[in-house]
């Protein structure tokens, strides 16, 4: 079957491919000068231009003169952005060039104004922002340089709706959830494909958020809401997706080097441009952190990573990606937290580690407790337009996932004294889309297309010198996918209406167990998990006049259930087998729906947002630990394990704000309420869904003193939430304080001629030194790091 689906794909590939060339021409040219508001030509401005339907994109920076040009272009509709230093960003959604012809177009920049970018997760297709009907928060390269982030959990941190969790310091454990529900209910994605840990327990991204540097990325999109029907698995919540740097233009790039605090160090080296004439972009980046002491003077991490990507213009009408993004890391991690003592009574109990009071002890020091960890994913996308209404892209991404956990006898916790343990896990994921574009008119887009993935999960644990009590699984699974989109404009587009559907069907490989004489599920006949339906719905209309947009989206979610949650298990030589898991899992399944509004304000200098949200999760997996798993009556004589549940809800609300009050300051806010529940309860009788505060709050401001200096001020508050520590699974919750944490930057740019500079920054984290623990592990306290940076 696997054989089968390559060998359709190659085929289809070559068709198009000689269809394309049957058809390949001369191009379309796109030129013109990017002028300030006084008419002058503004040079080394950044140009991008993509086609509406995502199969073509380009970029390049104009000249001394502000000059630019795009050539071999395919006929058809396309946006153009510009951004430029001292300006903000520009964006022109009416470029329409017919085959072979040149178009002129002057493009004028804004002194101030609110930020505006194509958007391409909301509906897998670029968008403007007015013509966006779900929510959606973008951020680029130059909001992530003046908060000096480097790490993508600290991109999306002050997003609407978003919850990042890192339990203790950097390379700790670190989630991130969107409105109130589960880690594993957001998935990420690298240019519109998934990435996922096959190896996770979940199968989800989690166990790579620690690891992804901000490297290569021209801007993060994170979109809110169910994108199941567009993305597959996991995009219950919302989607982050990582916008890989297209390159182009003239040859630039920059070298970063930072340190500071908890002996941290940074380097970063970035590189792109273009050759042959524009016919091929290149962008390519490699960031390091190495941070010797860490938090407590014991925790140790380092972490690399490597992202680019190529664009081979084959033809006006055809183009080849190859895109990379991998990491490596290694680092020493925490124990676990603990009651004092027994855990006592029932319900909500105030988290405290200090003093003659205090309820829970906080995670302590392992100092022989390791992970290291692998990920690499690569991909190839062809894309082309063997005619004017019609384009295909053909996409293929492997992913390889690697984890090794270690753990020697030293150290305190409920765990230690413990024999030396070692934990292996493995993932591969292959994944195979093909779909195509047609133009039922001018203002109706359909898409339909095709994916075939082979997923791969491997574990072995045992002890590090007993190789008889170690144990091992391996396991394959196959999924079909077929999905449709239609997306309609009306009323000069100001009305925007947009459905999906998507079916996905799977297929299983005997799992091998290690030893094999006693394994379980040996009667098992191991059922695929049933289909997967999902459908989505969204509509937005444009008020120009007043420059209000009202939205709704609808959406059914899945996750399919992890190879680890059907077939998980341990073992021991005198014991035999522990089973975990359950085959007989079916997908999670849930209704997303959310209403808002949009309105600018100020002549485009204040824009904000106000959104409703509610979703029902309506068939979740559990690892149960409170008796509902009978060993008299499971098949497996279970104690624990998981088991699929009635899952829960989450309601709320999101209000943000952008304001430009001046041409030299920028301010962003954004406050969400979320009310979360779950149908059966976790713990005692407690309801409140764990680790989600129902109030939280950010704010950004960036103020451009100088032309050369700009200052920078962030923060994240958030309400109490509830968390469970070891020893309290089964009758107690503790209520943890929430975050209260200021932020301050600086930068100063020295030019040193027409194209390169010196950037020198700082920047303090937790300036007032707050003291909190993440669901009973330390976190830093205040903390500042400061370097400079070369742009050539």
């Amino acid at each position: 079957m696997r054989e089968m689906a390559y060998k359709m794909t190659s085929r289809l590939a070559l068709f198009f491919l000689v269809l394309t060339a049957a058809h390949a021409e001369s191009g379309a040219t796109l030129s013109g000068t990017v002028k300030d508001p006084q008419g002058r030509g503004v040079p080394n401005a950044a140009l991008t231009l993509v086609s509406r339907t995502g199969s073509s994109e380009n970029a390049a920076t104009s000249d001394a003169s502000g000059g630019y040009r795009f050539r071999s272009l395919p006929e058809g509709n396309y946006i153009v952005t510009v951004e430029a230093s001292g300006f903000a960003p520009v964006l022109v959604d009416d470029v329409h060039l017919g085959a072979g012809l040149a178009e002129t177009r002057d493009i004028v920049l804004k002194v101030a104004g609110v930020r505006e970018e194509v958007v391409v997760t909301a509906s897998s297709t670029p968008q403007t922002p007015a013509e966006v009907s779900k929510a959606v928060t973008v951020i680029d390269q130059a909001d992530a340089e003046a908060r000096d982030n480097s790490a993508l959990s600290d991109v999306v941190d002050l997003a609407p709706g978003v919850r990042v969790q890192q339990l203790g310091g950097p390379g700790a454990f670190t989630t991130i959830q969107i409105r109130g529900l589960r880690d594993e209910d957001t998935a990420l994605l690298v240019d519109g494909l998934r990435l996922r840990d096959a190896s996770a327990t979940q199968a989800d991204a989690s166990g790579l958020i620690e690891d992804l540097l901000f490297t290569d990325a021209a801007r993060v999109e994170v979109m809110r809401g169910s994108g199941s029907s567009l993305y597959g698995t996991n995009a219950i919540g919302g989607i982050i997706n990582v916008i890989t740097d297209e390159g182009g233009g003239r040859t630039r790039g920059s070298i970063l080097l930072e340190g500071g605090s908890l002996d941290a160090f940074r380097g970063r080296a970035k590189v792109a441009g273009d050759w042959a004439g524009g016919r091929i972009q290149y962008s390519f980046g490699v960031a390091q952190t190495e941070v010797t002491s860490g938090l407590g003077g014991d925790q140790p991490f380092r972490d690399t990573n490597a992202q680019g990507r190529i664009t081979f213009h084959l033809s006006p009408k055809m183009q080849l990606v190859a895109r990379i993004f991998a990491g490596n890391s290694f680092g020493k991690i925490y124990g676990d937290p603990d009651v004092i003592g027994t855990a006592t009574g029932f319900g909500i109990v105030n988290a405290s580690a200090n003093g003659p009071n205090a309820t829970f002890l906080a995670a302590p020091d392992d100092p022989d407790s390791t992970r290291a960890a692998r990920f690499l994913t690569g991909a190839l996308i062809l894309t082309g337009q063997p005619a004017a209404k019609l384009d295909y892209s053909i996409s293929y991404q492997a992913e390889a996932n690697s984890r090794r956990y270690g753990n020697g006898p030293a150290g305190a916790g409920p765990y230690q004294p413990d024999s030396s343990t070692r934990s292996l896990y493995d993932g591969r994921i292959q994944t195979v889309n093909a779909h195509l574009n047609y133009h039922l008119g001018q203002t109706n887009l359909f898409t339909a297309g095709y994916e075939f993935e082979s997923e791969n999960y491997a574990n072995d644990n045992g002890q590090q010198f007993e190789p008889e009590a170690s144990s091992g699984v391996n396991v394959t699974q196959l999924s079909h996918t077929v999905f449709a989109q239609d997306q309609a404009r009306f009323f000069n587009d100001q009305l925007q209406i947009s459905g999906a559907v998507r079916a996905q069907f799977f297929s299983l490989d005997t799992p091998i167990f290690t030893p094999a004489a006693s394994a379980p599920y040996q009667i098992t006949a191991f059922p695929a998990p049933p289909a997967a339906y999902t459908g989505d719905g969204s509509i937005a209309y444009f008020f120009r006049k007043s420059a209000t947009k009202v939205r709704a989206h609808v959406g059914r979610g899945y996750r399919a259930p992890s190879l680890f949650e059907r077939f998980g298990a341990g073992f021991d030589p005198v014991y035999g087998y522990s089973v975990y898991g359950d085959p007989r899992l079916t997908p999670e399944h849930s209704i997303g729906a959310d209403a808002g509004l949009d309105r600018m304000f100020l002549g485009g200098k204040l824009k904000a947002s106000a959104t409703y949200f509610y979703t029902s999760l309506q068939n979740v997996i559990n690892f149960d630990t409170s008796g509902l798993i009978n060993p008299a009556t499971d098949p497996w004589g279970r104690y624990v394990g998981y088991l699929n549940t009635r899952g829960g809800i989450s309601r709320g609300a999101e209000a943000s704000a952008a304001v430009a009050p001046t041409r030299s300051l920028n301010i962003t806010a954004a406050y969400t309420y979320i009310n979360a529940i779950e149908r059966t309860p976790i713990v005692s009788d407690v309801l409140r869904t764990f680790v989600v505060p129902r109030n939280q709050f950010s704010f950004l401001a960036t103020e451009r003193a100088t032309s050369r200096l700009l200052l920078t001020v962030d923060s994240r508050q958030s309400s109490d939430y509830l968390a469970p520590v070891y020893g309290s699974l089964i009758t107690q919750v503790y209520r943890f304080d929430g975050i209260h944490k200021i932020n301050l930057g600086a930068s100063y740019r020295l030019p040193l001629s027409e194209f390169q500079a010196v950037r020198f920054f700082a920047r303090a984290e937790n300036i007032f030194n707050q003291t909190y623990f993440e669901s009973g592990y330390p976190t830093p306290g205040r903390t500042a790091m400061g370097g400079m940076q070369f742009d050539f």
